[in-house]
């Protein structure tokens, strides 16, 4: 769950006004970091008479550093921009990281620029702490500048209500989560996974499964996994949470994508009966539904043969190919299920992780001077160019990747064993999901760089048709801090009544239904809901 961002303080704001360091200070860390400052120092923008590359100083998140510093195309980018970033380590946590910001800008420690939260900036950029960076995208950054034009959603997403600019966010991967399956146990057992297309067909293999692979085993459950089962399901009955111009339903707030479900849809009911009678008939994991089950425990049902299906992050088949599965059994194989599909065979539209998070954001500090801002900027723009993002997205032709006759690019270094290199050796890698450097983000290329299992599956199913809309909606501070305490209460106080429902610790009926969803309302859902629309309507400006 996302932690509020606190509006400045008053000791906050003197120590803006009185004792912010300038960029060509030196940096003294708060204390939970674990590398000081590095010195900045602004020179002239002409580079071709420098010796030295132009410095500036970046405070992010120790885990990103780490995989910055073994990434061949970022090596690659500083030389062709004459651009070097002196990385100032966070600490290891996400949450920790965007507290320090906080301390940073109280105690003038905070280096030149720095990732946090897109609310973050907003707050303290009106305060007078961030660069409004518009003019100087304008003059500096033309590349940046037509990214902006070319996504009107995006630029008002990142503005603040009097026009400014403090931060950008980079674009994520569209991401859904697949189901896997043992293609070996299909076949034992004689089914044809392209005719599992409906939840019905679904159950149907299930329960085929059981049979054979549960007659002599009790430890065998056909369906299981990781973390909150009841919610992974809630697309299949089209019970996801939204947002939209139209209204809000269920907790979307830090739900868009991963665990996402709204127990006022009208299938919602249906959704928590099919999850009951699979759990009744011994067809998914009981521990898996009562929380019980680890990552380890899922991860060892799969490899020891003890379950046949999973619905988990995009890559997980190949994890399991590749962590023990041929090695248990040489028969083992792992195979992605295309998209279920509705009695009219509409595709059911899986939950999506957002193109813009605003976990995502950099801003500069307000004590810089023009060159560094500009020095920044033109960093930050290199990657929003045409060289910059086949850089970052494919690496170097004839090194990482090639061109067909078709214009088409293909890699030519392996993901495995690039992917497989110890921590501190430069490698080829281009998992965009990661935070690296703000810069947009090649889908294609991004499928791509899997192995051919997933690389496949990604191509084939992550498209538009087969993904909700997942918008990015910006909260006030006090929004932010209501809904983070309403949230805290009324998920798990939902999560534990779906689960009483399946386990049959409460008669599910349609009485006792309505009830719970009247008590949750009660409870704050229907306040979250309201809140979620009325940032809509701010965001998308209705």
């Amino acid at each position: 769950m996302k932690r509020k961002v606190t509006a400045i303080s008053l000791a906050i704001l003197l120590a803006l006004l009185m004792v912010l360091v300038g960029c060509s200070k030196e940096e003294t860390p708060a204390s939970s970091s674990k590398a000081s400052a590095s010195t900045s120092t602004a020179v002239a923008a002409d580079t071709s008479t420098q010796d030295e590359p132009r410095t500036y100083s970046w405070f992010l998140r120790s885990q990103f550093i780490t995989w910055l510093r073994d990434l061949k195309w970022y090596d690659v980018a500083e030389e062709r921009t004459g651009i070097h970033v002196d990385y100032v380590e966070g600490p290891l946590e996400l949450n920790d990281t965007f507290n320090e910001v906080d301390q940073r800008l109280a105690s003038g420690t905070l280096p030149d620029g720095t990732m946090l939260r897109l609310a973050q900036a907003k707050v303290y950029g009106a305060q007078g702490a961030f660069v409004d960076l518009r003019p100087y995208i304008e003059k500096y950054a033309p590349n940046i500048q037509a990214y902006l034009d070319a996504n009107p959603d995006y630029e008002r997403l990142i503005s603040s209500d009097d026009g400014a600019i403090y931060a950008m966010i980079r674009e994520s991967p569209v991401l859904a989560d697949f189901i896997g399956y043992r293609a070996d146990h299909f076949r034992a057992v004689g089914i044809d996974p392209a005719e599992v297309t409906t939840v019905e067909d679904l159950t149907e293999a299930m329960r085929a499964l059981k049979a054979y692979y549960g007659k002599d085993n009790p430890n065998y459950y056909p369906f299981s996994g990781r973390e909150n089962a009841p919610t992974r399901f809630a697309y299949l009955f089209d019970a996801a949470s939204y947002a939209d111009a139209e209204g809000s339903s269920g907790i979307y707030y830090s739900h868009e994508k991963d665990y996402s479900f709204d127990i006022k849809a009208p299938r919602a009911y249906e959704w928590i009966q099919t999850i009951k009678t699979w759990y009744d008939e011994g067809l998914i994991n009981p521990s898996w539904i009562d929380g019980t089950n680890t990552e380890g425990d899922w991860e060892s049902q799969m490899l020891s043969g003890n379950a046949s299906l999973f619905l988990d992050f995009y890559n997980r088949a190949e994890w399991f190919m590749t962590n023990g599965g041929p090695d248990n059994d040489p028969d083992f194989d792992m195979q992605v299920l295309p998209w279920l599909v509705d009695d009219e065979g509409n595709i059911l539209k899986q939950t999506s992780a957002l193109l813009w998070r605003s976990d995502n954001a950099v801003a500069i500090n307000a004590s810089c001077d023009e060159e560094t801002i500009r020095t920044i900027l033109e960093f930050i723009d290199y990657f929003y160019s045409e060289e910059g993002m086949i850089l970052a997205n494919w690496g170097v032709e004839g090194e990482s990747f090639k061109t067909n006759e078709d214009g088409s690019r293909e890699f030519i270094v392996d993901y495995t064993a690039e992917e497989s290199k110890p921590e501190g050796t430069k490698k080829w890698s281009f998992l965009s999901d990661r935070q690296t450097v703000c810069k947009p983000v090649d889908q294609e290329a991004f499928y791509a760089w899997n192995t051919p299992l997933i690389a496949e599956a990604a191509s084939r199913y992550l498209v538009p048709e087969a993904l909700l809309a997942r918008p990015v909606l910006v909260y006030t501070t006090e929004q932010e801090q209501e809904l983070s305490n309403l949230v805290a209460s009324v998920y798990n106080a939902e999560l534990a009544g779906l689960t009483g429902f399946i386990v049959g610790n409460t008669p599910l009926n349609e009485e006792t239904w309505n009830a719970f969803v009247e008590q949750m309302d009660a409870l704050g859902l229907q306040r979250i809901e309201d809140i979620q629309y009325e940032a809509y309507k701010t965001t998308f400006g209705l």
